[in-house]
């Protein structure tokens, strides 16, 4: 690994390790010292790489007067905001407890693992009484313990984050609670990318005005409403685009349109309100994130399955700069506490009232929550629950969820919360729509490898053709890619959008030239087409007339056979690039039924006082299917709404 490179992993892993450790952080007991090593380790400095979550992890260990005096991780491709929270937990903590009889991060238990083996082969290596390392000190008993603020907060990734940043700026009290060893949940490890229409920037995105783009405003305009509020929102949007047309403007774009598109996109399922708040709201929260800290490319983008250009991407890897935007704000705040390692098992009702909440430690202490004015739940979603996405989601649609489908998701993710609000009397709605993401890893699901150059890139199937429209939707590209051989695509792109891999970075922070030079999930480089082809196994005249056809239609501006309206750019330089793909479970669109307020209601419309709902928990925004870049306005502009009102 380069020193470039791995400065940056390192920066990063510094940056994000405060994540674990804000403000008034309570973690569990931890166990008493274990005995002394029994055999003299040699003085020395050892190393050991092992596999990690996602590739090598090399531990440099330090022994001297037969004591471990230092121990660090040197390399990793672990997940930022995740696998480096283990990064920097566990070697101290073998350090501070002279010991390999260390707890694992709650949700990093690979990476914690892989830690602690390149831990024993180094001490190994200096001779010491491994078995002696490994015996446990006696943990102490489980205790009771009630606490009181004025809300609790059952979550800690985006949505649970972004409610205690407007709940203690509103002067209220919070205690958040959050299952695993870390803070961010799905949130941390999301794509990063953010949609909002914003005028400022709209004149520089990288999509100019076009009569493939403008099809999609015309057409939306042109449908027959369903209902009042779809017709009212159309004539609206069709106004302001005629409007626009008599400006010199680059690009349409309008909280409106983007209201219109979130809900067709999602097949007219979502409640239009709610989706209007969130697109109205979007460009407030992504300044609201800026005034923490956040910080954006200044090029507006179409991300993937957003179906229009009004993508703001992080300047940070994946969903990690949204986390510390968060807990860097509440960093030092006397009215905020965050105990880790502690989940909710459910709530505590006073008459129709939700007034507390009843939690377990992982030592089996148990907790009991009074909120003097609110709960909030943002656990996520359930995506990650293989027996529940069997039971609300397999049906015509997606027949086949079972664990052979990979997931995005977050071990932690696995629906607690929704269970406990509708156990509370909470109505739970749409908890048959999920969405898979087709750009996932296909042995892990993961998406932070995920390299995007700035341009077209193709899907192509083991044939050497293309197969669906790259810029749709994203269940219309999963589907299209499950019917293709072996259930896989690769994400083709050249060097007109990746002009050199030693600086292009995938999402998650790593360097395209890194998974090359290791052929990292089957990551590929050609100079020419025929050279990549060789490499697919895929045939390579058929590859050329494939990306021949594209550039054409590119020239020519004539309708493309599969439907993409949105051209960043030809494929006509190499190297050439490649990677399979195939789609995982991401998100669940269904959970529980809330207000414009948050409020939490039941089947009959009324609300459940002292309770609310923020984040992937929640269903009725985002419909049968959610947009790409929907899901980090929706926690940051819900969890918000939440936070503020339940401090009321």
């Amino acid at each position: 690994m380069g020193k470039k490179l791995l400065s940056i992993v390192l920066v990063v892993c510094l940056i994000l390790s405060s994540m674990a450790g804000c403000a008034k952080t309570t973690e569990q007991p931890a166990a008493e010292p274990v005995v002394e090593n029994s055999a003299a380790m040699k003085d020395g400095t050892y190393t050991s790489t092992v596999n990690g979550m996602h590739g090598p992890l090399t531990l440099e260990l330090k022994v001297s007067n037969n004591a471990i005096s230092e121990a660090k991780v040197t390399s990793h491709m672990e997940t930022p905001g995740v696998g480096d929270i283990a990064v920097s937990q566990i070697p101290d903590a073998i350090v501070e407890k002279q010991s390999l009889a260390v707890d694992t991060v709650s949700g990093v238990t690979i990476s914690s693992r892989a830690i602690l083996s390149a831990a024993e082969d180094c001490l190994t290596q200096a001779g010491a009484d491994i078995a002696a390392l490994k015996v446990a000190g006696e943990k102490p008993a489980p205790s009771n313990i009630e606490e009181t603020a004025d809300v609790i907060i059952v979550g800690g990734g985006g949505a649970g984050l972004s409610a205690a940043v407007a709940a203690t700026n509103n002067g209220a009290s919070v205690i958040l609670i959050e299952k695993t060893g870390f803070l961010g949940g799905n949130s941390i490890v999301a794509g990063g990318i953010y949609n909002a229409p914003d005028s400022e920037l709209q004149d520089y995105a990288e999509e100019k005005r076009s009569e493939s783009l403008e099809t999609l405003i015309t057409s939306a305009v042109s449908e027959t409403p369903i209902n009042d509020e779809h017709k009212a929102l159309m004539e609206t949007v069709k106004k302001e685009y005629e409007e626009y047309l008599k400006t010199d403007k680059t690009l349409f774009d309008s909280p409106n349109w983007f209201a219109l598109q979130t809900w067709n996109g999602g097949d007219k399922i979502a409640n239009l309100s709610l989706v209007k708040i969130l697109t109205a709201s979007a460009l407030d929260g992504l300044k609201w994130l800026e005034s923490m800290g956040a910080e954006f490319s200044p090029i507006i983008t179409h991300g993937g399955g957003s179906l229009y250009p009004r993508t703001h991407s992080s300047t940070m890897p994946n969903g990690t700069a949204y986390i510390k935007a968060f807990t860097d704000d509440l960093e030092g705040k006397d009215n905020y506490k965050q105990i880790m390692n502690c989940t909710g098992k459910s709530l505590i009702t006073e008459g129709d009232k939700v007034i507390g909440v009843v939690a377990e430690g992982s030592d089996g202490s148990k907790y009991t929550f009074k909120a003097n004015k609110g709960v909030i739940l943002a656990t996520g979603g359930f995506a990650g629950n293989v027996e529940l996405r069997q039971e609300y989601c397999e049906g015509e649609k997606w027949p086949d969820l079972g664990p052979n489908v990979p997931t995005s998701n977050m071990p932690g993710v696995t629906g607690d919360g929704i269970f406990m609000a509708r156990d509370a009397g909470a109505e739970l709605i749409d908890m048959d729509q999920i969405q898979l993401l087709p750009y996932c890893n296909p042995q892990t699901g993961a998406t932070y490898d995920i390299v995007m150059g700035k341009g077209s890139s193709l899907f192509i199937n083991k044939e050497g053709e293309r197969f669906v429209r790259e810029d749709g939707r994203r269940d219309e590209m999963s589907k299209a890619i499950i019917a293709q051989t072996d259930g896989i695509m690769y994400m083709l792109q050249s060097a007109d959008s990746i002009p050199d891999p030693k600086t292009q970075k995938a999402l998650g922070g790593q360097l395209l030239s890194y998974y090359l030079d290791t052929n990292y999930a089957g990551y590929v480089s050609g100079d020419t087409l025929e050279e990549l082809a060789e490499k697919l196994n895929v045939p390579a005249e058929t590859l050329k007339k494939t990306v021949e056809d594209y550039n054409n239609y590119v020239d020519s501006g004539k309708a493309d056979p599969f439907g993409r309206v949105s051209y960043s750019g030809k494929l006509e330089n190499g190297p050439y690039y490649a990677y399979p793909r195939k789609p995982a479970v991401h998100h669940t669109m269904g959970g529980v039924r809330i207000n414009e307020n948050t409020n939490v209601l039941r089947a009959d419309g009324t609300v459940i006082e002292g309770l609310y709902c923020a984040g992937e928990i929640t269903g009725g925004i985002h419909g049968g299917n959610r947009l790409g870049g929907n899901a980090i306005v929706d926690f940051v502009v819900f969890g918000r709404i939440a936070g503020t009102a339940a401090s009321k």
